[in-house]
């Protein structure tokens, strides 16, 4: 047991909200409550959110007053939940053109809280949250990392990109007081760092470790190949990529610990996450509208759609029915823990991850990376790269030499996968190059998609 966990969580977590005016403790408490709320009470509250929401931006939100207008609806139009699909979806480029439009005129543009994305795929986005909103995400947040086996106070290892707490004084105390983050920086993640985050981790061993899927899962492999054994934590908590398969099995194996995956985006923080049960990950309903989509309209569950997003919690600079981008797929029943949450069976990418065969047939992203590392031994990373309808390039960073049997088998793969009209080429290259943020993309299309 960890007896400064308690004090931190006992003492200095009520005194620091106290000192702050910050109720995220007192949101958290009603969502330990609400998370065993039925599904029907759940949208209930839900629907009350979005009415109150609706008349908020047409009210007070320029954007939202022309666009509403434009669409021939006022907020008492949408009487049901299938009158949600009248309100026009909300786009990245729209978000770029309107940000200052698209502010609530009752709140102070000072109040406000800057944020900006990645740009995982492009362009970066700015926009703002209001402090209201930040505290429900904040508290959603940690009860999700609840069911990983962590609570406040106790020691987590990252496995992340700049750290946000080496940026000011303040930060670095909090985060030594409250937060004990430990982390491995995922722009400088060599061997020698790695060996050094390892040290730390084994004379202070984490509650839990919390890193991108596929850093993690890097981490892992050189513990692995080194014969390095790391402090078993209660969880593992894998985001801000897509979990493959075989890197879950790693890391598992390598940690003897479960992990939680678990999907958000910077613009409305956590949007679903694995429980304890890992039968998919629950959308995070107290915050959030979630609508998967297939060319417009609701998909079934088992088909992959868009996912579409409504921000219940944040006036400041709403983001109602928001393509966020990506793409899942719904789970066909309920979790067995009990929780009110609806289910992703699993979130399978960008939009920007589909591949397009000649033939017009739409392949996961994720699917083709896992087929394809899975079936090429002595490859340590690869990118799928499609510039055109019929061409693809394999960027492949090799453990080994390559020798023309592999070559012959990525040759078969591509035909079985893609059809005969397929062509590829294969650039070999000594890593695949990281984003700003740390995240790494392992397949990308230039061609358009019906989930864009």
């Amino acid at each position: 047991m960890d007896p400064f966990a308690l004090f931190s969580r006992q003492i200095i977590a009520p005194l620091w909200a106290i000192k702050e005016k910050t109720p995220y403790l007192r949101h958290l408490k009603y969502l330990e409550k609400s998370q065993y709320f039925s599904e029907e009470q759940l949208k209930e509250i839900q629907w009350n959110k979005l009415k109150n929401l609706l008349h908020h931006a047409y009210e007070h939100v320029p954007f939202y007053k022309v666009r509403f207008d434009e669409a021939g609806i006022t907020p008492d139009d949408i009487r049901h939940w299938d009158d949600l699909t009248r309100i026009p979806i909300l786009t990245k480029d729209d978000i770029r053109g309107n940000k200052d439009f698209m502010v609530a005129d009752n709140i102070a543009k000072d109040k406000l809280i800057p944020k900006k994305t990645s740009g995982s795929t492009g362009v970066s986005l700015e926009f703002y949250i209001d402090e209201d909103s930040q505290q429900w995400k904040r508290a959603c947040t940690m009860r999700h990392d609840r069911w990983s086996g962590w609570d406040l106070g106790e020691r987590v290892a990252a496995v992340w990109g700049n750290p946000e707490h080496e940026h000011s004084w303040r930060l670095k105390l909090r985060n030594t007081l409250l937060e004990r983050y430990t982390y491995l920086d995922t722009l400088k993640m060599d061997e020698d760092a790695m060996h050094q985050f390892y040290n730390r981790i084994v004379q202070k061993p984490p509650r839990i470790y919390f890193g991108h899927a596929h850093s993690l899962y890097l981490f892992a492999r050189f513990l692995d190949q080194n014969n390095l054994v790391p402090p078993r934590p209660a969880g593992l908590i894998s985001t801000a990529m897509i979990l493959h398969k075989h890197e879950r099995e790693l890391i598992e194996r390598v940690f003897n610990s479960k992990v939680f995956n678990r999907y958000g985006c910077e613009e409305v923080s956590l949007i679903a996450s694995e429980c304890e049960a890992h039968e998919g990950l629950h959308m995070n309903m107290d915050t959030l509208i979630v609508e998967v989509l297939y060319d417009g309209k609701p998909a079934q569950p088992g088909q992959a759609g868009a996912i579409v997003l409504t921000d219940l919690s944040n006036y400041g600079m709403p983001f109602i029915r928001y393509k966020v981008g990506d793409v899942g797929v719904l789970a066909d029943k309920p979790c067995s823990c009990g929780r009110g949450f609806p289910l992703f069976k699993s979130i399978e990418g960008r939009a920007a991850d589909y591949v397009v065969t000649p033939e017009g047939k739409y392949i996961s992203g994720i699917s083709l990376t896992e087929n394809f590392a899975m079936q090429l031994p002595g490859i340590k990373q690869l990118q799928i790269v499609q510039d055109k309808i019929d061409h693809i390039i394999f960027r492949i960073v090799k453990s080994m030499v390559t020798d023309q049997n592999q070559i012959k088998k990525i040759d078969d793969l591509v035909k079985e996968r893609f059809g005969p009209k397929m062509t590829f080429d294969i650039e070999y290259v000594d890593s695949i190059q990281q984003e700003a943020s740390g995240k790494y993309r392992f397949c990308i299309s230039q061609i358009d998609n019906p989930f864009r």
